[in-house]
């Protein structure tokens, strides 16, 4: 089939261009793929051709591909379905697979041939998604029940309406949808009315006003408008909401109103809701109530007995009578006035329209609707748009507002300010180790505890994540310096959760305006810039800006694109640092340890490529090459005739997360020939936190004979009881507690080496230096040691002479 496919020439080149294809024979094994397949699994075809999808997605084999195949197509032509599969660097892809049979003469099936759509980004943007719409859901649940709400994009395009919108409007959803408002213009306003109603919003900013709509069977009605545009980062919308109310029954008392003026139209308006009033003005400049009625009016206590303005003075609060006198006053003088005005918990919209005869105001007729819903839905709206919807903070929105208001401040007044960006030490672990949940309540209680640290005329604000920034106003150095080292002692206390004790730690990055710079966005960067010195100065520390740290930076950046050129380069080796029994001095295992042999600048230590490889995510496929190439060696050596030892490797919290972390092991052991027991992998502390999904992955590595070690035992977050849950070989106590060897830290070794013998569990101590230690850790039967006394890492060379001494009593090096 493939022949032929290649024959048509226009097939070709769509298959080629458009899709990944695969083809496997009738047993499941690749046969061909084509260039697309290869750039998305980051396989070559020669990687590839000769195995089975097993290799991408580790829930299939050849059989059951086969199996599922044959079962499928029994019914169906062709196969279809949504899978997520694993590159060669570990990171996950989606594609849309479709798997059509092909037969020979005899009908039987000679192979099967894959057509797959990548849509790995569709998938992730739903994810991404997912938290954004339910944000939404309960803006939706809150102004449903008070107001008409629809929402659309850019181009005025309805996206969502609630159900009083459609009741309003007596279209359907399905109607509106897809529409733009035009579908409910009623003809009554003039196009400049749209037009500076379009520039308003388009600007950012926010538009008031009452629009008349027609509604599906014809009939009329109007609605109390505010449209709030929603920006992206460029400060550009990118959507509209508006929330209105029906104001149908305002405009047709004020209808009514007109009819009545000249007739006697009390019992008219005794009915309505809204409060309708008339008042003039006396000789004496007195403003004088002629009629107050609607029932609105009876709530709130005012009557019609009420005769001058000044006798409601001791309903409102000051300054708000001294506004609604002002106002009053302006109708009188001949202009139509209209604003808000709050009695008591509700607030009021007042029209106030002078009535004129021969160009003399005789009379104001007013109308005040009561609007608290609407402005609880606006004020809703609002703090969504401006506040942190987990912690109650200002967001960036509002923090950058805020920020450029101190800028020009400081300006004027020749002042400087301070930003801090601080970001949580170690939250994911948090996080992915006791889930979202305790994530969340711990965020709250970080924006808590930062305002306790501030003064009023401070502001603090989350960016999103756990990246939180303060603006603290002019403070002398010595003064910032302070505040950034009470935050870092507050946030440092431990968080109480449901009887577990959460710990994090801040990193801050500080600049100084106009210092740093004078605007948003070089403040904003410079103090981020500063935060990561400090995250690498061991975290729990402040850190100002300086050109140094902008340099610091950039050599790091650098480091990154050399690493990744180290990978493909092959400029990476590994040392061993043998491991030896206490009681007979020869040689157990050997600890694979990497080393970056730089071309320009020689040997680089780990301490500074590892984080960044985990940083960077390069850890994945470093990873596996350091287990490769351990394997290999030491099946190797086995060959050779060399005594069987026991490789260890460390494994990164990184790769111990990743779903195919366990067939990748597996596989590895395949290829290279190394017998399982031979492999020790190394895990820290940390990664035992999860414990159900350690004990999982570790009882997988057990079962096929791979001794697990936990590493650099003593300086993590586990207990020492977690050792008899998780299925554990050796126990490496720390060096830090070897080459310090107080009191303290020789009761706390006993204790490790104790309790894992109980456990039945083989101890090595790591950092041995001296013959002191050596005795020591004998007295205590430790089974077996590493450290520069017995040797330092060697490189390939050195390791096999000393392994050909290996039946002899080890000597030090």
């Amino acid at each position: 089939m493939l022949t032929d496919l290649k024959n048509i020439s226009p097939i070709a080149v769509l298959l080629e261009e458009h899709f990944c294809l695969s083809i496997t024979d009738c047993n499941g094994i690749i046969t061909y793929v084509n260039q697309p397949f290869c750039e998305l699994s980051q396989y070559s075809e020669e990687e590839l051709i000769g195995q089975h999808y097993g290799m991408l997605n580790p829930e299939y084999t050849a059989e059951s591909f086969v199996k599922e195949m044959q079962q499928e197509l029994a019914e169906n032509r062709v196969w279809q379905q949504q899978i997520k599969s694993f590159a060669k660097d570990g990171s996950p892809y989606w594609i849309q697979a479709t798997i059509l049979p092909t037969y020979d003469e005899d009908g039987t099936i000679t192979q099967f041939v894959s057509l797959d759509i990548d849509i790995t980004s569709k998938v992730q943007t739903t994810k991404k998604y997912e938290k954004t719409l339910e944000t939404l859901r309960n803006i939706e649940n809150a102004l449903d029940q008070s107001s008409v709400v629809a929402i659309t994009d850019q181009r005025g395009i309805i996206t969502y309406v609630n159900e009083k919108f459609c009741e309003l409007s007596q279209y359907s959803a399905d109607e509106l949808i897809g529409q733009s408002h035009q579908i409910v213009n009623s003809g009554f306003h003039p196009r400049s009315f749209f037009k500076d109603m379009w520039k308003t919003i388009g600007n950012g900013g926010i538009w008031q006003g009452d629009i008349k709509n027609r509604a599906k069977d014809g009939s009329e009605y109007w609605v109390n408008t505010t449209i709030v545009p929603f920006l992206n980062k460029k400060g550009k919308p990118y959507q509209y909401i508006s929330i209105r109310t029906d104001s149908t029954a305002r405009k047709e008392a004020e209808k009514s109103l007109e009819i009545a003026l000249k007739n006697d139209f009390r019992q008219t308006v005794k009915n309505l809701q809204n409060i309708i009033f008339t008042y003039t003005e006396d000789i004496d400049g007195n403003l004088m109530f002629t009629l107050i009625e609607g029932k609105t009016a009876e709530k709130i206590g005012i009557t019609e007995d009420l005769g001058t303005l000044k006798q409601l003075q001791h309903a409102f609060e000051k300054d708000e009578f001294k506004k609604l006198e002002r106002y009053c006053r302006r109708s009188m003088l001949g202009e139509e006035v209209q604003f808000e005005l709050k009695h008591s918990a509700n607030t009021y919209l007042l029209y106030l329209s002078p009535i004129f005869d021969d160009e003399t105001v005789v009379e104001v007729v007013g109308t005040a609707t009561d609007i608290t819903q609407r402005k609880e839905a606006e004020e809703l709206v609002k703090h969504m748009a401006y506040y942190d919807y987990l912690t109650g903070l200002p967001n960036r929105r509002l923090f950058q507002m805020k920020t450029n208001e101190a800028i020009e401040q400081a300006q004027n007044n020749d002042e400087s300010f301070a930003l801090l960006f601080i970001d949580l030490d170690r939250f994911k672990n948090v996080n992915d180790t006791m889930g979202h949940a305790v994530g969340d309540e711990l965020l709250k209680v970080v924006g808590q505890r930062l305002k306790i640290c501030l003064r009023e005329e401070d502001i603090v604000a989350r960016l999103g994540g756990d990246e939180f920034v303060i603006l603290l106003a002019s403070k002398p150095l010595a003064e910032i310096e302070a505040i950034a080292t009470h935050i870092i002692e507050e946030i440092s206390r431990s968080f109480h959760f449901k009887n577990l004790d959460v710990f994090v730690t801040p990193s801050i990055g500080i600049s100084i305006f106009p210092d740093d710079g004078q605007d948003y966005d070089t403040l904003m960067t410079k103090a981020d810039t500063a935060m990561y010195l400090a995250k690498e100065n061991g975290n729990r520390t402040f850190q100002f800006f300086t050109q140094e740290i902008n340099h610091s930076l950039v050599e790091k950046k650098t480091l990154e694109t050399e690493l990744r050129k180290a990978l493909l380069s092959n400029q990476f080796v590994l040392h061993y640092q043998p491991q030896i029994d206490m009681a007979t001095g020869h040689i157990t295992g050997l600890e694979a340890l990497i080393r970056w042999v730089h071309p320009t600048k020689g040997m680089i230590p780990p301490a500074q490529f590892i984080p960044l490889a985990e940083e960077s995510g390069l850890i994945i496929p470093l990873g596996q090459w350091v287990l490769e190439t351990a394997c290999t060696q030491a099946k190797k050596w086995l060959d050779d005739g060399l005594p069987p030892i026991q490789i260890s490797v460390n494994v990164s919290p990184y790769q111990f997360k990743q779903t195919a972390f366990v067939s990748m092991v597996t596989e590895t052991l395949v290829q290279s020939g190394l017998p399982a027991h031979h492999l020790n992998l190394e895990i820290t502390e940390s990664m035992t936190f999860d414990t159900q999904h350690c004990q999982t992955i570790l009882q997988q590595l057990r079962e096929i004979g791979i001794n697990v070690s936990i590493d650099d035992f003593g300086t993590g977050y586990s207990s020492l009881s977690y050792l008899s849950k998780l299925p554990l070989t050796h126990v490496k106590i720390d060096g830090a507690f070897i080459q310090g060897l107080d009191k303290r830290n020789g009761a706390i070794v006993k204790t490790i080496i104790t309790l894992a013998k109980n456990l039945d569990l083989n101890v090595i101590a790591e950092g041995v230096e001296t013959e002191e230690q050596a005795r020591f850790l004998q007295s205590l039967h430790c089974d077996e040691a590493q450290g520069y006394l017995y040797s330092k890492p060697l490189n390939q060379e050195q390791t096999e002479e000393l392994l050909q001494q290996a039946n002899n009593q080890f000597s030090r090096i």
